[in-house]
């Protein structure tokens, strides 16, 4: 077997979706994906996986095999009664971990069962052809919209797949389109990474205000989701909480407090993600410098939470 120790994965094409979200964008996203594609095609130890959505994407199709071959791999998904067994694992931990009175909801378990699926399609795709993941430390990078297929995907599948580190999921302009936003994004600038694989993305508004997510890289469906706890200013920042899907009710555990703010870490499936904008457009548009917007959110205290009564809140460790 020929070892595959990276994967880029494509969560969900075509991006021209929402291409009335990009940040002045010089290509199009799928551009500059199939661009990516060929370069990396020289690499003989990486894969390319594409997981379709709605119409697909044949133009990133075609480019994935005529540059990787037998390294590209589309659709994949396993229905066997191995992986079934998988997925009955996955349930009876969560029942396990985190209750059985409604502290977790039936499309979190739905997400995580289509992640368990194609990974363990994605394997055996790749034994057909003589290939498989390196046991010893496989990477990821992903691409998609930034909606919440993207991220919980990025985070369950590098999950299932045994990484170490989460993925790199790509916000740059030219490689994402940044949905989900309560405003306008100017620009992406970082991403770091946090304590229990917590990913901080920091953007710049348009206006010139930072602005930051938190989300979860690397945790299985039957672990409950994070906080992020931070020391700053209360009256210089808004919170913005949403759902990642507008069928499911937002509850999360974001809030003021006394000394700064608790965010809800979204991962793209539990009903709860929150932005932070530094400054409050109620007052005379105060604005935090960047700086230490971001000195305050790197320190911030990641915490899982639990819920009790329908009420989510955090839990000390």
């Amino acid at each position: 077997m020929n070892k595959i120790r990276k994967v880029y994965l494509f969560m969900h094409p075509p991006s021209r979706l929402s291409q009335r979200n990009l940040l002045k964008p010089n290509l199009p996203v799928e551009e500059h994906w199939k661009r990516l594609v060929q370069e990396r095609a020289g690499e003989g130890d990486s894969a390319v996986c594409i997981v379709q959505g709605g119409a697909g994407d044949p133009g990133l199709v075609e480019s994935g095999r005529a540059a990787f071959g037998d390294r590209c791999v589309v659709d994949p998904r396993d229905d066997s009664a191995e992986t079934k067994v998988i997925l009955a694992d996955d349930l009876d931990r969560t029942f396990g971990r985190r209750g059985n009175h409604g502290e977790w909801n039936h499309y979190e378990v739905w997400s995580s069962n289509n992640a368990r699926r194609w990974v363990e399609g994605l394997k055996k795709n790749l034994a057909q052809r003589a290939f498989c993941l390196d046991t010893d430390g496989v990477e990821m990078e992903t691409f998609g919209n930034w909606t919440g297929c993207h991220h919980k995907y990025s985070n369950f599948m590098a999950t299932y797949m045994g990484l170490s580190a989460p993925a790199n999921k790509h916000a740059e302009p030219e490689l994402s389109t940044l949905k989900g936003f309560p405003m306008h994004v100017g620009e992406f600038i970082e991403c770091i990474r946090l304590d229990a694989h917590v990913l901080l993305y920091l953007f710049r508004r348009e206006d010139g205000c930072p602005m930051a997510q938190f989300w979860d890289g690397l945790r299985p469906v039957w672990e409950p989701p994070h906080t992020a706890e931070v020391r700053l200013a209360p009256d210089k920042v808004e919170l913005f909480t949403f759902s990642t899907n507008s069928l499911i009710p937002v509850n999360g555990a974001s809030r003021l407090t006394p000394e700064g703010f608790v965010a809800d870490v979204g991962d793209g499936a539990h009903p709860a993600f929150t932005t932070i904008v530094g400054c409050r457009t109620t007052r005379e548009d105060v604005h935090v410098d960047y700086e230490t917007f971001r000195t305050a959110l790197v320190n911030a205290e990641i915490a899982p939470r639990e819920r009790s009564s329908g009420v989510f809140y955090a839990v000390e460790t």
